[in-house]
């Protein structure tokens, strides 16, 4: 799925995930997420495009963000180690101790865009 087949404009043009949609009041603390840290994977980093850093027992991770791909990057986001086609792409396919970072997201720490 390429981002342009997720990101969706809602009735007054703003857009959001459209595969993983904002529940709640888009108004309130984190614009319909249930936490920060989902507000800023779902849609700073998989919608707008922010770079990304995060710590997750103790190990400080860090994704590029392009118009072309997303990347597992050095702490100086000039080593692309893994590559994903995009936001949404990464937060499913991108595994630390076997599990994605959607399974994770309860136990990420410091999740940060860039």
């Amino acid at each position: 799925m390429a981002k342009s087949d997720y990101v969706i404009n809602d009735l007054l043009g703003y857009p959001y995930n459209g595969k993983y949609p904002p529940k709640g009041d888009k108004h309130g603390i984190y614009h319909g997420y249930a936490s920060d840290a989902e507000e800023t994977l779902f849609y700073d980093f998989a919608v707008q495009g922010y770079d990304l850093t995060f710590l997750y027992k103790g190990k400080r991770y860090y994704f590029l963000s392009t118009p072309d791909h997303v990347a597992l990057c050095d702490e100086c986001y000039t080593e692309e180690f893994q590559v994903f086609p995009d936001g949404n792409a990464a937060l499913e396919q991108f595994k630390i101790d076997g599990k994605s970072l959607l399974e994770l997201i309860d136990l990420l720490e410091e999740v940060e865009p860039v």
